[in-house]
C-alpha cells in the first residue's frame, strides 16, 4: 500500500465503533498535551476528557471489553501449535490480553467513576453540555480555575487523565490486534462502485478502505453482517456530493479476528 494513502475505517460492531472514537479523543489529547503553547489548550483539555467521560457513561461498556478479551483470549490460545505464528509474539499478546482483563476485572463499577463523583468536572459536565456554557456568566468555578498557573491546571488534567489509563490500553490493545488480523489487497470501483459479499461464519469487525492522499475523492462506506458496499464521492463544499463516473483503484482491508 502506498505510504501516501489516506486510510478510511468503518466499524462493524458498536465495541469498535465506541473504541475508534475513544482512540480519536485520546490522539486529539496527547496533541494538545504536546503543544508548544499548551497553555491555550487547557480548556480543550478539559472538554476532550468530558467527552471521553460521556463515551464511557454506558453501563455495558467493562461487560464488553471482558467479553471480548475472554473471547480472544480462547481464540489465540489454539494458535500455539501453528507453526506459521511466533510462539513469542503470541504469548505476548495474550499476557497483555489476561493483564487487561484482570485490570477491567478489578474496576469497581464504572470505567473512571471518581472522575464522576467530582463535584468540579461535575459542573464542568454540566455547563459544557449548552453552548458557551462554560463562561464565566454560566461557570464561574470553572473560570476561576482557567485563569490559575498553567502548571496548576496542567497537574490536575494529569490526574483526571490517569483514570484512563486501563480503558486506553484496552482500547489500543484491541485495535491493535483487529487491525492486524487481515492483509490488504488492492481493488477496481467500476465508476465509483465497489459491493462484496461478507462471509457471516466469519464475522468482519472493521473494515479499511485506503486511496491516494491526492485523489480528490472520499469513500462511503456501508456494512453489515452480509454485505458491504463503497461509493466513492467527489467533494463539494457548496452542492451535495456525486458518486465519480471514473473507475477508483483503492486498497481495501477486511480485519476478522
Amino acid at each position: 500500500m502506498d505510504e501516501h494513502c489516506i486510510i478510511y475505517e468503518q466499524p462493524l460492531n458498536e465495541l469498535i465503533r465506541v473504541s475508534l472514537r475513544l482512540e480519536y479523543l485520546f490522539k486529539r489529547i496527547d496533541a494538545c498535551l504536546a503543544a508548544s503553547d499548551i497553555e491555550q489548550h487547557t480548556q480543550e483539555l478539559v472538554g476532550l476528557l468530558i467527552d471521553v467521560l460521556n463515551l464511557l457513561d454506558r453501563p455495558d461498556l467493562k461487560s464488553k471489553f471482558t467479553k471480548e478479551f475472554n473471547r480472544l483470549i480462547a481464540d489465540f490460545s489454539h494458535y500455539h501449535a501453528n507453526p506459521h505464528i511466533s510462539k513469542e509474539t503470541l504469548d505476548d499478546i495474550l499476557r497483555q490480553l489476561k493483564d487487561l482483563l484482570q485490570s477491567l476485572h478489578n474496576i469497581q463499577g464504572k470505567i473512571a467513576q471518581t472522575l464522576r463523583d467530582n463535584e468540579f468536572l461535575a459542573n464542568a459536565r454540566q455547563n459544557m453540555s449548552s453552548p458557551g456554557g462554560d463562561s464565566c456568566v454560566d461557570a464561574p468555578e470553572f473560570y476561576y480555575w482557567l485563569n490559575q498557573p498553567t502548571e496548576i491546571q496542567l497537574e490536575h488534567i494529569q490526574n483526571w487523565l490517569n483514570e484512563f489509563k486501563i480503558i486506553r490500553s484496552a482500547v489500543g490493545l484491541l485495535l491493535d490486534v483487529v487491525r492486524k488480523s487481515a492483509e490488504s489487497y488492492q481493488l477496481i470501483a467500476q465508476e465509483g462502485f465497489y459491493c462484496e459479499t461478507l462471509d457471516a461464519k466469519t464475522p468482519c469487525q472493521l473494515i479499511q478502505v485506503a486511496i491516494p492522499a491526492n485523489a480528490k475523492l472520499f469513500p462511503e462506506i456501508s456494512a453489515g453482517r452480509h454485505r458491504m458496499s463503497i461509493r466513492f464521492v467527489i467533494p463539494s463544499m457548496t452542492a451535495r456530493p456525486k458518486q465519480t463516473s471514473e473507475n477508483v483503484s483503492f486498497w481495501l482491508t477486511k480485519c476478522a479476528v
